[in-house]
């Protein structure tokens, strides 16, 4: 599996059940709800459905997202350095690193199994 090979099946949306499914155990585990309609029809609604539920959590309590970087081992550090390169809101920044984490697992998964 290459870099080239990867990109093409997230552009075929391959990877898209999976990361879902991904994102659904991740959230659980910190106790939200990742209730998304399926089936999903491409990246840009997960992140749409991503970024609504960040920005939520964001304002209600934002501890749940610590524990959420926590649970799907984002730094904080790659956070902020990710905060001062961007021109994106905090929620829209860290609903793409969520997002790409979680495909990023997906693949390997794949890759080494």
């Amino acid at each position: 599996m290459d870099l080239v090979s990867v990109q093409s099946q997230i552009k075929a949306n391959k990877y898209l059940n999976e990361t879902v499914a991904q994102l659904e155990k991740d959230f659980l585990l910190i106790g939200v709800s990742f209730d998304i309609q399926k089936p999903v029809a491409d990246y840009k609604t997960l992140f749409a459905y991503t970024y609504n539920l960040v920005n939520a959590i964001n304002e209600r309590n934002p501890q749940f997202i610590l524990n959420l970087l926590y649970r799907i081992d984002l730094q904080e550090e790659k956070v902020q350095e990710e905060m001062q390169k961007t021109k994106l809101s905090f929620s829209q920044m860290l609903s793409e690193l969520i997002v790409k984490r979680e495909l990023y697992k997906v693949v390997l998964r794949e890759k080494f199994s």
